[in-house]
């Protein structure tokens, strides 16, 4: 079984590494350093690809330091190949791909940028290390033997991206695709803004007793490890309000908070985004 290991990097990003036997892929690192040196702790794995959820320099930053260090495929969204530096490998929605041997569905989750795309890995991995930045990494018992969704920044704890190119329908779409998978599965989100996103979440549904739970216990989730994420998609429905527009009662909760017309869950989302950047 496969291991899901968190790489701090920068201020609040987050790379994955995903270790395979002797093979291994990362996925969305700014810089290539803190990759190779945590490679290092597998003596005989060798890097295989970087695969690239979308366009922004914090996720395809590391792409030309690996190559040149490793040799190793540059993977990312064959609709958006024009932005992705180095690009080798084009991973088109609805395929499913192999990286390392183990295979990757690519949904189409573009709102945050045109080109945004998830990795699906059914596999369950064996392993799953948080390592936020300034701490230790730490083997999270409770989050093993489970799949995972590389969302890069199309999902977050209690939250999503902003939609610099997409739209409210986009984000809608990409919700509803993403809703659709495996409860179970871990949510690998490229950022630590969960503290963030959790105090809006709250303060458009202040009465949802998980969410206000989350909330309250988020300092004690984090001592042990430095990080929040990855998270389960099944949290996340019971606790993200952009997962949680699609629920006809949420989204009448959701409107009355934001101003919208609970009949539209374009307009809600819209909405609950907008809500979100001013927040």
């Amino acid at each position: 079984m496969p291991q899901l290991i968190q790489i701090p990097v920068w201020r609040d990003n987050y790379a994955y590494l995903v270790i395979h036997e002797d093979r291994a892929f990362v996925v969305d690192s700014p810089e290539a350093a803190p990759v190779l040196e945590r490679l290092h702790d597998f003596p005989g794995v060798r890097l295989e690809a970087v695969v690239n959820t979308h366009h922004h320099g914090d996720h395809v930053g590391s792409n030309a330091d690996l190559v040149r260090a490793t040799g190793c495929d540059v993977v990312g969204p064959a609709h958006d190949a024009a932005r992705i530096p180095g690009l080798t490998r084009r991973a088109r929605i609805g395929d499913v791909i192999d990286v390392a041997g183990l295979p990757l569905r690519v949904l189409d989750v573009r709102a945050h940028t045109r080109g945004h795309i998830t990795y699906a890995c059914d596999r369950p991995f064996e392993v799953v290390v948080r390592h936020g930045h300034g701490r230790s990494p730490l083997a999270i018992e409770r989050l093993a033997g489970r799949p995972a969704l590389f969302v890069g920044d199309s999902l977050f704890a209690a939250g999503c991206g902003r939609l610099f190119e997409g739209t409210p329908a986009d984000l809608v779409a990409a919700m509803r695709t993403l809703a659709t998978e495996n409860p179970a599965a871990l949510v690998c989100c490229a950022h630590e803004y969960t503290a963030a996103n959790l105090r809006f979440a709250v303060d458009v549904l202040p009465d949802l007793s998980p969410l206000v739970a989350r909330h309250d216990s988020l300092d004690a989730e984090r001592t042990p490890s430095g990080s929040s994420v990855p998270d389960t998609l099944a949290r996340e429905l019971e606790t993200n309000p952009f997962l949680l527009v699609l629920d006809p009662m949420m989204r009448n909760r959701l409107a009355q908070r934001v101003g919208a017309d609970a009949n539209d869950v374009v307009a809600v989302a819209g909405a609950v985004r907008a809500a979100k950047d001013h927040f």
